[in-house]
């Protein structure tokens, strides 16, 4: 009886927990989509506040945001970093997102609301003087060196209607902070960087690809020097404790 009664009671405590989510995301979802600048911009940071502040958001899957507002999430394969962006002005060639990070710590939630390159600055989290625009969060690739994992997060945006630039960082768990892992590429901070001609058509899964079993990574970039045609990439390859770029005539396309 005693076993019955307490899975009972996990599975009222799951329905409420789901149930709530199901709440929330129907109402900041009406506010994000109001034609009312007031009302927008007061769902936008309440609906940033509840991600920042609600653990149970990290297993939940949005899925009316995700159809309905474009809502991108993507999720480290170990489920301890999680990011979210969205856009602002869908309507503009230069898109403007807005941007969480969750990731757990010391077995709690942590979150982060605002830019990622803020977050891996040190930047402090105040989501009441939140005012610069995010990135397009696309993907994050893990990867382990030594026993310390590595969170290889790549992002992008576009601007003028048909430039797109695209980079990763790579960030690590310090305590209860995730931070930047500087001089990770080949002593820079970013690998990619690229600007090259495009409206947002190149999937985001081939701006950047990592091989685990050649340990390279492949940074999208362009083939000529006009930045008109797609396909080539930047091949880094992982040494003992960082990325090293490899010689232009090892260069693969």
């Amino acid at each position: 009886m005693r076993k019955t009664a307490l899975f009972l009671t996990l599975l009222l405590l799951v329905a409420a927990s789901c149930s709530k989510n199901e709440r929330n995301e129907k109402k900041f979802l009406k506010g994000l989509l109001s034609e009312s600048f007031e009302e927008s911009a007061t769902a936008n940071q309440e609906f940033s506040y509840w991600l920042s502040s609600d653990e149970g958001t990290m297993n939940y899957d949005f899925p009316l945001m995700r159809e309905k507002l474009g809502l991108k999430i993507v999720t480290s394969p170990d489920s301890l970093v999680r990011c979210y962006s969205w856009c602002l002005n869908s309507n503009s060639e230069n898109p403007k997102y807005d941007n969480v990070i969750q990731w757990i710590a010391q077995g709690k939630m942590v979150a982060f609301g605002g830019t990622l390159d803020y977050l891996l600055a040190g930047r402090k989290n105040d989501l009441k003087k939140m005012s610069s625009f995010g990135h397009s969060i696309d993907t994050i690739f893990e990867i382990t060196i030594g026993k310390r994992p590595v969170y290889m997060i790549g992002q992008s945006f576009i601007y003028d209607g048909q430039k797109r630039k695209a980079y990763v960082s790579a960030a690590y768990l310090n305590g209860v902070q995730l931070m930047l892992l500087p001089n990770f590429f080949d002593g820079i901070e970013f690998a990619g960087n690229n600007v090259f001609f495009d409206d947002g058509s190149t999937p985001v899964s081939d701006l950047f690809k990592w091989d685990e079993k050649s340990r390279k990574f492949y940074a999208y970039q362009t083939d000529d020097s006009s930045k008109l045609i797609p396909g080539k990439y930047t091949v880094f390859v992982l040494g003992e404790e960082r990325f090293s770029r490899l010689p232009e005539e090892e260069q693969q396309q």
